[in-house]
């Protein structure tokens, strides 16, 4: 099951308080939210979003009993339109857990692992998305692919990658995770700490679901709608999405914001031997002011 990280820096930054409400942006299965609640019942709420349906069919039923968290099935970048229908207020902290959950690896069925046989689809929420990674990786031009490479995944080999993808799809379609990782495998036979269809996997993930874009309009909304002294607590996984953070929190810092962490916060050792996912985790945390 998926572990969230970083939930004692979260709670200590965010300092909820009974009777506070607060935005989790990224439900999944609603980790750092159950640890919120701990401190803001019995009045406080939160407000969660999560964009793929499915999950939050999941979370359903042992939301049945749970009054103080309201699930929505939307993507963060509605956070200001929903706040406003809900008439939800008085909001003091919003926290981004972000990239996808060791649900969407393991059990989606959504090709998003290289470690995995399943069709290339990669949509986190495939009734909102069109486009799926078959398609992309079949009927894009070479060009285009590996623009999506380097933008979106920071593929140094993006242009052998691509190469050996339209070798192999002049004669079959790829249409498998498991395909994929093979053919990118063939062109980066060096051994590396890092699998070498990662960044290939992460940038057709990344571009598909609009992610970085999506990022950014999320952060500045959600910072609109918190109370004042309120607080953004954002936890990131790789480099892209570092990028967005520092460039939206710049703007934020003009605009009168005050940054809590003045260097970024990582996972103690003991919680990476614990949950190996969470060593590349790096959490931020900014203040609304006045």
């Amino acid at each position: 099951m998926h572990k969230p990280v970083l939930v004692k820096e979260v709670i200590k930054f965010l300092n909820p308080q009974r009777n506070q409400n607060f935005i989790d942006a990224t439900y999944g299965f609603g980790g750092h939210s159950k640890e919120l609640l701990k401190y803001i019942k019995p009045k406080g709420k939160i407000l969660a979003f999560e964009w793929d349906p499915f999950l939050v069919e999941l979370n359903k039923k042992n939301l049945m009993q749970e009054k103080n968290i309201i699930l929505k099935n939307a993507n963060f970048t509605k956070i200001k339109k929903i706040v406003k229908e809900l008439n939800f207020t008085k909001i003091k902290g919003v926290i981004f857990d972000l990239g996808i959950s060791s649900w969407h690896l393991e059990n989606s069925k959504r090709g998003f692992s290289f470690n995995k046989d399943e069709f290339l689809d990669m949509r986190i929420n495939p009734k909102e998305i069109k486009i799926t990674a078959f398609e992309v990786v079949n009927y894009y031009s070479k060009e285009r692919l590996i623009e999506i490479l380097k933008n979106y995944g920071e593929e140094k080999r993006a242009k052998e990658i691509v190469d050996a993808i339209l070798d192999k799809r002049r004669f079959k379609k790829i249409e498998t995770s498991k395909e994929l990782a093979e053919i990118i495998m063939n062109v980066c036979k060096r051994k590396n700490k890092i699998h070498p269809a990662t960044k290939t996997f992460m940038a057709l993930r990344t571009f598909i679901n609009n992610e970085l874009e999506n990022l950014e309009e999320g952060l500045k909304q959600a910072f609109d709608v918190l109370d004042k002294n309120g607080r953004i607590a954002i936890i990131t996984f790789q480099g892209l999405e570092d990028k967005v953070v520092k460039k939206v929190f710049k703007e934020l810092k003009r605009k009168g914001a005050k940054m809590i962490t003045k260097n970024v916060v990582r996972p103690s050792r003991n919680e990476i031997l614990e949950n190996p996912r969470s060593r590349s985790a790096k959490l931020r945390v900014i203040q609304k002011n006045g």
